[in-house]
């Protein structure tokens, strides 16, 4: 699915720059663009980010959940 339209940047994408080694949104947007433009997609970016971390065993504090909860409640 695109994530950012902006640079249409999929979820796929995100994903592969975080196996790649990326651990949050700025390094994300260096790796692949993803929320470097308008912004609108940023939360959406650091849920697959979060997601991808946690299914890698490398996630920190803040639970998928907790970025879900914020990305519907942006919407």
């Amino acid at each position: 699915m695109i994530v950012c339209h902006c640079r249409g940047v999929t979820d796929r994408a995100i994903q592969e720059a975080v196996r790649g080694g990326a651990r949050g949104l700025a390094e994300v947007t260096a790796r692949c663009g993803a929320g470097g433009r308008c912004g609108g997609c940023r939360p959406l970016v650091e849920l697959v980010v979060r997601l991808e971390l946690e299914a890698s065993g490398r996630a920190e504090a803040a639970p998928a959940a907790a970025l879900a909860a914020r990305v519907a409640a942006a919407s």
